[in-house]
């Protein structure tokens, strides 16, 4: 390609006018590269699934349980998640929801 474009350059280094005598002597170039072995790193553990059970909602705050822990979502008030808090129980402690003002 270089020799080619070389070819077609003049002494003032600006390209003929008609890049097409350029594109028709140009060859295609390929290359043959060796083949790429990745290691195989793909552990699989089972993914243990949580029932969800959803304690309380309203505008702005989820509170659902999963297992031992309780998850605590915030919005903001056009609905859109803010964040999560995650809130772990031992197993021997009790959690009691109640409606208080």
């Amino acid at each position: 390609m270089i020799k080619t474009v070389d070819k077609h350059t003049n002494d003032e280094n600006q390209l003929d006018n008609d890049i097409s005598c350029i594109l028709e002597e140009a060859k295609t170039a390929t290359v043959e590269l060796p083949p790429i072995l990745l290691e195989n790193k793909v552990e699989n553990k089972p993914v243990k699934k949580q029932k969800r059970v959803q304690l309380f909602e309203n505008e702005d705050v989820v509170l659902e349980q999963r297992g031992n822990r309780y998850y605590l979502s915030l919005y903001d008030k056009e609905g859109k998640f803010q964040r999560e808090v995650t809130i772990d129980v031992k197993d021997d402690y009790k959690v009691g929801l109640g409606n208080c003002k």
